[in-house]
Protein backbone atom coordinates (compact mmCIF):
# COMPACT_ATOMS: atom_id res chain seq x y z
CA UNK A 1 0.00 0.00 0.00
CA UNK A 2 1.19 3.46 -0.88
CA UNK A 3 0.44 6.49 1.27
CA UNK A 4 0.38 9.93 -0.32
CA UNK A 5 -0.33 13.21 1.43
CA UNK A 6 -2.52 15.59 -0.55
CA UNK A 7 -3.93 19.05 -0.05
CA UNK A 8 -7.19 20.41 -1.39
CA UNK A 9 -8.23 24.06 -1.33
CA UNK A 10 -11.04 26.24 -2.58
CA UNK A 11 -12.71 29.57 -1.98
CA UNK A 12 -16.29 29.70 -0.78
CA UNK A 13 -19.36 29.76 -2.97
CA UNK A 14 -23.03 29.91 -2.09
CA UNK A 15 -23.63 26.92 -4.34
CA UNK A 16 -22.31 23.47 -3.41
CA UNK A 17 -18.66 23.05 -4.45
CA UNK A 18 -16.60 19.86 -4.54
CA UNK A 19 -13.41 20.35 -2.54
CA UNK A 20 -12.02 16.83 -3.03
CA UNK A 21 -13.02 13.57 -4.74
CA UNK A 22 -11.41 10.33 -3.58
CA UNK A 23 -9.92 8.55 -6.63
CA UNK A 24 -10.87 5.03 -7.77
CA UNK A 25 -9.19 2.14 -5.93
CA UNK A 26 -8.25 4.54 -3.14
CA UNK A 27 -9.31 5.36 0.38
CA UNK A 28 -8.57 8.68 2.01
CA UNK A 29 -8.39 10.10 5.50
CA UNK A 30 -9.07 13.80 5.89
CA UNK A 31 -6.85 14.83 8.79
CA UNK A 32 -7.95 18.43 9.13
CA UNK A 33 -10.12 21.07 7.48
CA UNK A 34 -9.30 24.77 7.92
CA UNK A 35 -12.09 27.30 7.37
CA UNK A 36 -10.72 30.86 7.29
CA UNK A 37 -13.01 33.86 7.03
CA UNK A 38 -11.03 36.35 4.94
CA UNK A 39 -13.72 39.05 5.17
CA UNK A 40 -12.49 41.65 7.64
CA UNK A 41 -15.98 42.78 8.64
CA UNK A 42 -18.68 40.16 8.20
CA UNK A 43 -19.21 36.76 9.79
CA UNK A 44 -20.14 33.92 7.42
CA UNK A 45 -21.49 30.40 7.82
CA UNK A 46 -20.25 27.22 6.19
CA UNK A 47 -21.53 23.72 5.44
CA UNK A 48 -19.26 20.70 4.92
CA UNK A 49 -20.76 17.52 3.48
CA UNK A 50 -19.80 14.08 2.12
CA UNK A 51 -21.55 12.48 -0.84
CA UNK A 52 -20.89 10.38 -3.88
CA UNK A 53 -20.46 6.64 -3.28
CA UNK A 54 -22.75 3.74 -2.55
CA UNK A 55 -22.34 4.49 1.16
CA UNK A 56 -23.35 8.12 0.69
CA UNK A 57 -26.13 7.85 -1.89
CA UNK A 58 -27.40 11.06 -0.37
CA UNK A 59 -25.49 14.02 1.00
CA UNK A 60 -24.52 13.78 4.68
CA UNK A 61 -23.53 16.95 6.51
CA UNK A 62 -20.51 17.01 8.79
CA UNK A 63 -21.04 20.70 9.59
CA UNK A 64 -24.23 22.63 8.96
CA UNK A 65 -24.48 26.42 9.16
CA UNK A 66 -21.39 26.76 11.37
CA UNK A 67 -20.43 30.37 12.05
CA UNK A 68 -16.92 31.51 11.11
CA UNK A 69 -16.38 35.00 12.57
CA UNK A 70 -14.74 37.73 10.48
CA UNK A 71 -10.93 37.43 10.39
CA UNK A 72 -11.06 34.06 12.19
CA UNK A 73 -10.32 30.42 11.42
CA UNK A 74 -12.24 27.33 12.47
CA UNK A 75 -10.26 24.07 12.42
CA UNK A 76 -11.83 20.61 12.25
CA UNK A 77 -9.21 18.08 13.40
CA UNK A 78 -11.18 14.85 13.62
CA UNK A 79 -10.44 12.23 10.95
CA UNK A 80 -12.98 11.75 8.17
CA UNK A 81 -12.70 8.51 6.22
CA UNK A 82 -13.57 8.53 2.52
CA UNK A 83 -13.89 5.69 0.02
CA UNK A 84 -13.47 5.69 -3.75
CA UNK A 85 -15.75 8.26 -5.41
CA UNK A 86 -16.71 9.96 -2.12
CA UNK A 87 -16.76 13.75 -2.41
CA UNK A 88 -15.97 16.31 0.25
CA UNK A 89 -18.14 19.35 -0.46
CA UNK A 90 -18.35 22.92 0.85
CA UNK A 91 -20.94 25.67 0.76
CA UNK A 92 -20.88 29.10 2.39
CA UNK A 93 -23.33 31.90 3.09
CA UNK A 94 -21.28 34.40 1.04
CA UNK A 95 -19.14 34.07 -2.06
CA UNK A 96 -15.39 34.47 -1.54
CA UNK A 97 -15.59 35.07 2.24
CA UNK A 98 -14.24 31.69 3.42
CA UNK A 99 -11.07 29.94 2.24
CA UNK A 100 -11.22 26.17 2.75
CA UNK A 101 -8.12 23.97 3.01
CA UNK A 102 -8.02 20.23 3.71
CA UNK A 103 -5.08 17.98 4.62
CA UNK A 104 -5.68 14.49 3.23
CA UNK A 105 -3.88 11.13 3.30
CA UNK A 106 -4.61 8.91 0.28
CA UNK A 107 -4.06 5.16 0.64
CA UNK A 108 -3.78 3.02 -2.51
Amino acid sequence: MANTFKSAATGSRTDLLTLYTCPAATTAVVHAIYLSNVDGTNDATVNIAVSGSAYFDTRRYLLKTVDVPADSTVVIEKPINLGAADKLETQASANDDIDVFASILEIT
